[in-house]
């Protein structure tokens, strides 16, 4: 039996990866930073209480262990939050891939995002070969995971790390807690506390197939690649909303904004933040990114690991299904058909 580490593991992705790691036969060590959440409690796990950030608390987590997942990281769109997010984004990653090449580990994955990929042109398509050149179209977190991905991949071809990366798209399905700002969006449409919306394209997946490729990487990636764990489709917000109003019986919002008209409203919308600390209802990094009409790949993940995301149709049909068994949506919420 393997043993394999595994940073992040109360988080959203991290305790889906740690619960099929333990089904695949793993014997697991997870590094967490608080107590265990629930879904990753009965898992027969040894927990190591730390932080990537913190030597001391990575030499005995990796010792005599024989692969990594690297999942942690900070997801936060605050400004007050920037050195954190950096410190643990980018200097942990750096700090733990130099301590797992110190304890002999030989297989270590490490947690991207798709929002490291660059955009390859308005309205066309962006794959793991497309350089990153969203620097001002980005939030301080999608900066940060980009420069966590070269810190890794530099570590790779510079000093023998052997590590590759998976680039997870935003996440559907069972076990959002948090929830996930793909998650929150999902609860506002059911409540009814979407004014409007304008359209933005964007690409969806299971949070279970995200775990699957996490394990599918680990057996069969090759080190210093990159992999884009994505869904097959990327929609429009319209068609997503189309897809939610389906699967919930709720009606889409009725107010639909041009592009041009939601600048203004995402600037008044940051500044509100700044002064809140709440998560701006809508980014200016997301404006940007809406009039490049991003879209994503995920052949190379499909043909070389053998990746198989399923429909975001079943992926939302769950979580839902999840959110009413947590209480977080009421029966009388949802209108099926």
């Amino acid at each position: 039996m393997k043993t394999l580490c595994i940073t992040g593991a109360n988080g959203f992705i991290g305790s889906h990866v740690a619960r099929q790691a333990a089904e695949k036969g793993y014997s697991l060590r997870l590094l967490l930073r608080r107590e265990p959440q629930p879904a990753v409690r009965d898992l027969g796990a040894q927990i190591f209480r730390g932080d990537v950030r913190n030597d001391a608390d990575l030499a005995p987590f990796l010792e005599g262990a024989d692969a990594l997942l690297h999942v942690a990281g900070v997801n936060t769109p605050f400004a007050s939050q920037r050195e954190n997010i950096f410190t643990s984004n980018v200097e942990g990653t750096k700090q733990i891939l130099r301590a797992a090449r110190k304890a002999g580990i030989r297989r270590i994955v490490h947690t991207g995002s798709i929002v490291a990929l660059g955009c390859a042109g308005r309205g066309k398509t962006s794959n793991e070969d497309t350089p990153f050149n969203l620097w001002n179209a980005s939030t301080d977190y999608e900066r940060s995971k980009y420069l966590g991905e070269k810190t890794a991949l530099d570590m790779f071809a510079q000093e023998g790390v052997p590590v590759l990366v998976v680039q997870p798209a935003a996440c559907l399905g069972p076990g959002d807690v948090k929830p996930t700002y793909a998650g929150k969006l999902i609860l506002d449409f059911v409540r009814g506390k979407l004014p409007g919306y304008f359209d933005v394209r964007h690409n969806y997946v299971d949070v279970r197939d995200i775990a699957q490729g996490h394990l599918l990487a680990l057996e069969k990636g090759v080190p210093g690649q990159r992999y884009s764990l994505c869904g097959d489709q990327n929609l429009l917000i319209s068609d997503y909303f189309a897809l939610l109003s389906e699967v919930t019986g709720r009606p889409p919002p009725r107010l639909k904004l041009p592009l041009a008209a939601v600048l203004p409203l995402a600037l008044l919308c940051e500044l509100q933040s700044r002064a809140t600390g709440r998560d701006p209802f809508i980014r200016m990094s997301t404006v940007r990114k809406a009039w490049l009409d991003l879209s994503f790949d995920n052949a190379k993940a499909k043909a070389q690991l053998g990746f198989a995301p399923r429909p975001i149709r079943t992926s939302l049909e769950d979580e839902i299904e999840w959110f009413l068994g947590q209480g977080l949506i009421r029966p009388d919420e949802i209108h099926r058909r």
